[in-house]
């Protein structure tokens, strides 16, 4: 893709539905700490846009290089996903693999899915942390 190509737009809901269908094509099929690292890379493009930066499409995706999110880790009845905060912070949320609620024993609540407090400085440890919550039975 060329970052000089200039397009003619009817008006500003026709340049803004080419982006909507754009994000959505970005977007289909991601679930989880995917979709999530996705959509910040989407604002940071955006981003980049607005102050002028130019597209840099050959440059490598850094997220990816350096620690890949990992998503849809099953774990006994419960499927782990993982999302990154900031440089090197990284949680993961958990889910049950039967699409049922959660029971959280502290505080109490029932939620589709549940954020481990913990931050970890790599995915990979984001996962074993939602494992040790899983097996303490803090979730139900």
């Amino acid at each position: 893709m060329s970052d000089q190509i200039d397009w003619d737009f009817a008006d500003d809901d026709a340049a803004r539905a080419q982006i909507g269908a754009a994000v959505g094509y970005l977007l289909r099929d991601t679930v989880g700490g995917a979709r999530a690292d996705l959509i910040r890379r989407i604002i940071d493009i955006v981003r980049d846009v607005a102050d002028g930066v130019p597209a840099q499409p050959n440059e490598p995706d850094t997220v990816a290089v350096k620690q890949p999110a990992m998503s849809g880790v099953n774990y006994k009845a419960y499927v782990i996903d993982t999302f990154r905060r900031d440089t090197d912070r990284w949680r993961a949320t958990i889910r049950r693999s039967d699409g049922k609620k959660i029971r959280v024993a502290s505080p109490a609540a029932v939620l589709d899915q549940a954020t481990i407090a913990a931050e970890a400085m790599s995915a990979e440890k984001a996962v074993e942390f939602a494992k040790k919550t899983i097996d303490r039975g803090g979730l139900i």
